[in-house]
């Protein structure tokens, strides 16, 4: 009989790829993947703790598959960084993230009622089986891991140091996933910037590699990295940016205003280094979009730090901002601090909430009647709308007929704060 598996995955694009790895391996292994939990004999939770908020959403779905006739198999980063509490929970069979070549065993345990895991090792990710889930979109993890410590981050914990795939097997993905369809590739890790950095090479060099071996229509949307390892490569960077199949998108966290903070972080950078990349890339880039993080309410910080990173988000006008309550997480550095009252974190988080708001809008709002082609990656069903992104990965909503992987010409009509609205022209 023919076991229903479904994956349910939390957090990062780097999760999203360990479930479509999963899933194209446990298709191969002759199961079958559906999207309903209700549906499914085994489910595996691609468990994200990042954050506080994620962390008790993901163990609220675990007590509750616990309490079912389903079979639970525990993924990703929580069995790694947060065994003991994990294991106070659940006694299911679990895979951490390095281990997911074996997920296919782990689950065969997991029918047979056995008490296994697969924790801990390393391995490269890059041309294996994998099940989309959007058709037109390769997640390819390029690196894993990173070379920061910061004191309020538990992923190193979970992912390590860092461990690059080689730039040929990354290329090769690219060649035969283009082949196949794909139209646009995330280069996603826990930090793209240090990229290569093991191995004597870095992201500009893979941009270039990449570009040059795989011809075509596609976009490549470089992930998160950190200022402190993008300074050292940034001439080249920027270089490496003008190839037409790079989105113009620059994801560069600078989690606050304030150097004091950012060093009690061990953030690695300062304030002027963050300036100074986003001033360099819109110098040469035009038109690139800036995505940036904050973080609100860390130990320590005073309302003379929290206007700091007000002031700098007016400064730099970021074209979006994700903005985080500081949760502590067991066994970093900044758990140990004087925490600051939840109101104050409340607060702050919607002042900053209302000022990135407006800029937002103000950034979407200089793309009004501007007209160009964009490539349809998105379908809301819902809605009955669909998503394309133009040269600067803005997202533009369409009304009418397209298909995934189209390459449209359109015109911008109406900017909202989280996207634009345009017509096909």
């Amino acid at each position: 009989m023919v076991m229903n598996v479904c994956i349910e995955t939390y957090g990062c694009s780097a999760n999203q790829s360990d479930s479509e790895i999963m899933a194209g391996l446990l298709t191969q292994a002759g199961f079958d993947i559906v999207h309903d939990p209700e549906l499914a004999d085994i489910i595996i939770i691609n468990t994200c703790i990042v954050k506080g908020t994620t962390e008790r959403r993901v163990i609220s779905k675990i007590k509750k598959i616990e309490k079912s006739e389903k079979k639970l198999v525990v993924a990703g980063c929580m069995p790694e960084a947060m065994y003991k509490q994990l294991r106070e929970i659940t006694k299911a069979p679990a895979v951490g993230p390095y281990q997911i070549k074996k997920i296919v065993s782990i689950v065969k345990a997991a029918i047979e009622g056995k008490q296994i895991e697969a924790l801990g090792g390393i391995c490269n990710k890059t041309l294996l089986p994998k099940i989309r889930r959007n058709p037109v979109i390769d997640i390819i993890q390029i690196q894993h891991g990173c070379l920061s410590a910061c004191s309020f981050c538990i992923t190193r914990k979970a992912r390590g140091s860092l461990h690059s795939e080689s730039p040929d097997s990354i290329s090769k993905e690219v060649l035969l996933a283009h082949k196949a369809g794909v139209k646009e590739f995330w280069f996603t890790g826990q930090d793209t910037g240090c990229y290569g950095f093991d191995m004597n090479t870095n992201l500009a060099e893979l941009i270039n590699k990449v570009t040059t071996n795989v011809k075509g229509k596609y976009f490549i949307r470089l992930g998160m990295m950190n200022p402190q390892h993008a300074k050292q490569i940034l001439s080249e960077l920027i270089e490496a940016y003008k190839h037409n199949q790079v989105f113009k998108f620059l994801h560069i966290p600078v989690q606050s205003g304030s150097n004091r903070i950012l060093t009690d972080m061990r953030r690695g950078h300062d304030v002027e280094d963050f300036v100074s990349a986003v001033e360099q890339f819109r110098r040469n880039i035009p038109g690139i979009t800036i995505w940036t993080d904050i973080i609100v309410g860390y130990p320590g910080e005073t309302d003379k730090d929290f206007q700091k990173t007000i002031d700098l988000l007016k400064k730099i006008q970021p074209d979006y901002t994700n903005i985080s309550r500081f949760t502590t997480r067991p066994g970093t550095e900044a758990a140990k601090k004087k925490q600051l009252p939840t109101e104050i974190k409340k607060q702050r988080s919607r002042v900053a909430s209302k000022i990135v708001d407006k800029i937002c809008l103000q950034q979407n709002k200089r793309w009004i009647d501007w007209s160009g082609i964009a490539l349809v990656d998105e379908y809301n069903r819902a809605k009955q709308t669909w998503i394309a992104r133009n040269y600067a990965y803005k997202p533009i909503v369409l009304k009418g007929q397209y298909r995934l992987g189209q390459f449209v010409k359109v015109k911008i009509k109406e900017a909202a704060t989280t996207h634009l609205v345009g017509v096909a022209i």
